[in-house]
């Protein structure tokens, strides 16, 4: 595994806690926000250099080459790539029509005077879970087709 693996886990480690560190010690509003960033980096910073870790023993080894042999196979499977490559159409087809309604439907609301200020959270997790739909959608389409073909 490359050593590259290990720092950029430090790294985001470091990031999360600086964010922690942000929101400690600085008053702002934002306060909230620095501390889903300090997950949002920290969480997936332990688990890359707990991997490395778990990955570079000597005993794990013989392990580890034979799951980058069967990964290099996956990845160059054509059928597969195909796959991906026809879900991910799919799924950035049907983001572009839930955005699209999305844009009608905010500037309706903001003609009526429904949409102000205070419903920016609203719109927030509006496109949060846009983001989530687009990205499980994507994964059901690839597994239906692998299914299909």
């Amino acid at each position: 595994m490359k050593k590259s693996y290990l720092w950029s886990g430090l790294g985001m480690i470091a990031l999360g806690l600086g964010f922690l560190a942000a929101a400690i010690f600085w008053d702002t509003p934002l306060g909230s926000l620095f501390c889903g960033f300090c997950g949002a980096f920290t969480v997936p910073g332990i688990i890359q250099v707990v991997k490395y870790i778990k990955w570079t023993s000597p005993k794990n080894a013989p392990l580890y080459r034979e799951r980058l042999e069967e990964e290099q196979i996956e990845l160059r499977d054509e059928r597969k790539e195909m796959l991906r490559n026809k879900s991910g159409r799919m799924a950035y087809a049907l983001g572009l029509v839930l955005m699209s309604g999305s844009i009608v439907a905010f500037s309706i609301l903001g003609k009526l005077g429904v949409v102000r200020e205070e419903s920016a959270d609203l719109m927030v997790f509006f496109l949060a879970a846009l983001l989530v739909v687009e990205f499980v959608s994507g994964i059901l389409i690839y597994r239906r087709l692998e299914k299909r073909y």
